[in-house]
């Protein structure tokens, strides 16, 4: 289930990071970018680097990346009870060893040329 996220109350700042590229971001967390094409428009990309527009301006584009922000999706998951984050980490303990099993079966049955 996914929910939409209300817009921060933060404004977005804009950070110019070569020419023709501006990335934006609200109070830490990473809004979009800006690029500028060679045609002098200029594309807007979401936090997903997913096109949200092409503009004439770069006042436009910003603002369409902006407000695309405001919209993006939220996972809206459920905690996990004390029992299922155990298993969990077990599972993942176990998995580990495995692994370092394998690693250290095949170092110490490869030939030595």
């Amino acid at each position: 289930m996914s929910i939409l996220a209300t817009a921060s109350t933060t404004r977005v700042t804009w950070a110019n990071v070569s020419d023709g590229f501006s990335v934006a971001s609200r109070a830490g967390d990473y809004v979009g970018c800006v690029e500028s094409t060679p045609d002098g428009h200029f594309v807007g990309f979401d936090f997903r680097s997913t096109p949200v527009g092409r503009y004439a301006t770069l006042a436009e584009a910003q603002r369409s990346v902006g407000a695309a922000h405001g919209k993006r999706p939220v996972l809206d998951a459920p905690p996990h009870s004390p029992r299922a984050e155990a298993m969990w980490q077990t599972a993942a303990t176990l998995t580990g060893a495995v692994a370092l099993g394998v690693l250290a079966t095949a170092v110490l049955t490869t030939p030595i040329v």
